[in-house]
């Protein structure tokens, strides 16, 4: 099978983005039972995405057996966990070279060559500012200009290489429509767990009574899915519950053999309308759009979450 790094794009960028920003806050809140079968889907994902195959089972196996290797409920520092998921892709890349009759240490370096390896250096501020940007549809050039500095200054906060002033932070949340706590200095390491767990239910408001087991739009799904997994009558996310009540979005579906099955996003579908929102696009849906929405194309509604103040670190 071909790399995925021979097939790179902006959707493949933007999903392993979004896998490395979502796995990352759940290494830094701590990783319970439930959370390390979440975590197993997120990098089988991010193997998708660059150095893995379009074969989303054996990536699964692959971050099952890596995944293994973590200890429960035990939060890492934000640096600490970008480093995990980064050693844990050069494993991926290894793995594959191997299985190929190609030689480990110069896929290794290739992967650490390679576009999306920039992706693992990017600190929480520039995941948040990738991703908001991301989803309002819009230019670096309109980005630029409601924050009133060149384009340039927008590409080094983007790769991460330089930080914006307080004056730009509060330019950049006003052009995003975000409260303007989000893109303070204080948050610059600290990742937005709350765009992928809750507590109190689905945050598309729909309610807990609105949650089915096992099937989503009368599809009943054909997979090892436990009695801790749910799906949102509303807007259609899968979540997972810990056993202390925290709830955990989880990747999304890929129609295999006519059938929907739980598994890491397939890269060869590119139809929302198919498959459900992918991490390519804003996700969770229950956070990013509203349930009549799903599939629309364009900019995506800001969260709620990121419209009001947000907690403290």
């Amino acid at each position: 099978m071909r790399s995925m790094l021979e097939r790179w794009d902006k959707s493949s960028e933007r999903r392993l983005l979004r896998a490395v920003d979502a796995a990352t806050a759940l290494l830094c809140e701590g990783v319970g039972p439930v959370g390390l079968t979440v975590l197993q889907r997120l990098l089988a994902t991010a193997f998708e995405a660059g150095a893995g195959t379009t074969d989303p089972a054996l990536e699964l196996q692959i971050a099952g057996d890596i995944v293994n290797s973590l200890c429960y409920d035990e939060p890492w520092d934000e640096p600490q966990a970008r480093a995990w998921l980064a050693d844990a892709h050069l494993q991926r890349a290894a793995l594959r070279a191997t299985a190929a009759g190609e030689d480990p240490v110069q896929a290794r370096a290739e992967l650490e060559g390679h576009r999306c390896w920039e992706i693992h250096q990017l600190d929480a501020l520039a995941r948040r500012l990738r991703l908001l940007h991301a989803a309002s549809g819009q230019s670096a050039k309109w980005l630029a200009e409601g924050a009133r500095v060149e384009y340039h200054h927008i590409a080094r906060w983007i790769a991460g290489r330089t930080r914006p002033d307080a004056r730009q932070r509060t330019a950049l949340a006003r052009t995003l429509g975000i409260a303007a706590g989000w893109f303070g200095v204080q948050r610059d390491s600290v990742p937005d767990i709350g765009l992928y767990r809750s507590v109190t239910g689905c945050p598309c408001g729909a309610g807990a009574d609105r949650f089915a087991l096992g099937t989503v739009n009368g599809e009943t799904l054909k997979t090892s899915w436990t009695s801790q997994g749910w799906f949102c009558v509303g807007c259609g996310t899968p979540w997972m519950a810990e056993h202390d009540g925290r709830i955990y979005a989880v990747p999304v579906l890929s129609p295999v053999g006519g059938e929907l099955r739980f598994l890491a996003v397939l890269d060869t579908v590119k139809s929302p309308a198919a498959c459900g929102p992918e991490l390519a696009l804003p996700w969770p849906p229950a956070h990013w759009t509203a349930p009549a929405g799903l599939h629309r194309r364009g900019a995506a509604q800001v969260p709620a979450l990121y419209r009001a103040a947000p907690p403290r670190p």
